[in-house]
C-alpha cells in the first residue's frame, strides 16, 4: 500500500514538517507527485493522478490519496487496511460537516437525511484499488453535470455550476459519488479519515471570506485566527481514532503549524513533536509529472488549431 499526494511546492512547511514525518513515524510509504506546470488548477489533480495510476503495474494495489498541505497520519498500513476492509464499497472517501463548495445546491442533490457527524464528501483523502479509481477517472473526464436534473435546470436559467465550482476537485468527486453509490462510500464516522474543519452551519460565504481576509491582513492578531485556535485546541483534547487527520481551511492549517512550532501539540500527536524529516527521507519518493494544460476557452469560441 502506498500513500500518494500532489505537491507543486516541495518546500511547503506542512508537507515537510507534518505530512512527511507523520508518514515516516507511521511506517507509510509516501509518493509525492510533483507536476511541472506553469499554473496549477485543482482540477489538474485528476489528470496528474490518472497519469500516475495508469503507469502502475498492479491494478489491485491499495492506494491512499491525501492532500499535501493540510493532512497528516497517526496510524499505519495495517490499521488502514483493516478499517478499509470493514466498508462495503471499493472506494472510501473522507467526509466533512459542510456541503462545500456547492452549499445549498449540494444539499438539494442529496437524498435522505444526512449521516452525522460527517455527512458530505471531502476530497482531501480517499482509499481504493488502483484499477477502481482509474476506471472512474476515465469514465468521468468532466463533472457529470448533465446527469442531474437540478443542475440542468439551473444551467438553463443561466446558473452554470461548472462555471461556479468547476475549479474544485471536491465538486467533481461529489457529483461522481452521487452517480456511483455502488462504487463510492463516505467515511461518515471517521474510521480512516477525520476532518477537523469547523462546521459553518448557516454562516454566509461572505462571513467566511471576511474572516479569511482579516486573518491575511492581521495574522495571529485576527479575531478569526484566535477563535479558530481556541476551537482547535479544544477539539485536540480528544485523541482521534482515525488514521488520517485533515486540517482544511487556510486558518485551521496555520493554527496547527503554529501549535507544532510552539511545541503545543497534544501528547497523542507525540511523534510530530520530534524533528521533522525532509523531502529527502528514504521513505518518500518524488515523481515528476508533466501534463499539457487544457486551454481556457471563451464561450462560443473554438480552440486555436495546433501549431
Amino acid at each position: 500500500m502506498q500513500v500518494i499526494t500532489i505537491a507543486t511546492n516541495l518546500d511547503h512547511p506542512f508537507l515537510n514538517h507534518l505530512l512527511i514525518p507523520s508518514c515516516a513515524a507511521a511506517g507509510l510509504e509516501l509518493t509525492v507527485l510533483h507536476p511541472r506546470l506553469r499554473q496549477f488548477r485543482f482540477r489538474d489533480k485528476r489528470t496528474i493522478l490518472s497519469r500516475y495510476l495508469s503507469r502502475c503495474d498492479a491494478p489491485d494495489e491499495l492506494v491512499v490519496f491525501t492532500d499535501a498541505y493540510d493532512t497528516l497520519f497517526i496510524r499505519g498500513a495495517t490499521f488502514i487496511r483493516e478499517a478499509y476492509a470493514r466498508f462495503d464499497r471499493p472506494i472510501v472517501f473522507s467526509a466533512e460537516p459542510n456541503s462545500w463548495p456547492m452549499g445549498p445546491i449540494g444539499l438539494a442533490l442529496h437524498t435522505g437525511p444526512p449521516v452525522r457527524p460527517y455527512p458530505y464528501l471531502n476530497s482531501g483523502g480517499f482509499i481504493g484499488r488502483v484499477g477502481d479509481i482509474l476506471r472512474l477517472l476515465t469514465k468521468y473526464p468532466d463533472p457529470p453535470i448533465d446527469e442531474f436534473e437540478l443542475l440542468r435546470h439551473l444551467k438553463a436559467h443561466g446558473y452554470d455550476t461548472d462555471e461556479q465550482f468547476g475549479h474544485s476537485d471536491q465538486y467533481y468527486w461529489t457529483l461522481v459519488r452521487l452517480r456511483e453509490p455502488q462504487m463510492i462510500v463516505l467515511d461518515h464516522a471517521a474510521a480512516i479519515f477525520e476532518n477537523f474543519t469547523a462546521p459553518t452551519g448557516d454562516m454566509a460565504e461572505a462571513d467566511i471570506k471576511a474572516g479569511i481576509r482579516e486573518f491575511r491582513e492581521r495574522g495571529k492578531d485576527a479575531t478569526s485566527y484566535q477563535r479558530e485556535r481556541a476551537r482547535l485546541l479544544a477539539r485536540l483534547r480528544t485523541p482521534s481514532r482515525a488514521a488520517q487527520l485533515h486540517f482544511a481551511s487556510v486558518i485551521t492549517k496555520t493554527v496547527l503549524l503554529d501549535l507544532y512550532r510552539e511545541g503545543q501539540l497534544p501528547r497523542w500527536l507525540h511523534p510530530l513533536r520530534e524533528p521533522a524529516r525532509s523531502i529527502g527521507n528514504r521513505r518518500v519518493r518524488v515523481e515528476e509529472i508533466t501534463i499539457c494544460p487544457t486551454p481556457t476557452l471563451t464561450p462560443g469560441r473554438a480552440p486555436a488549431p495546433p501549431g
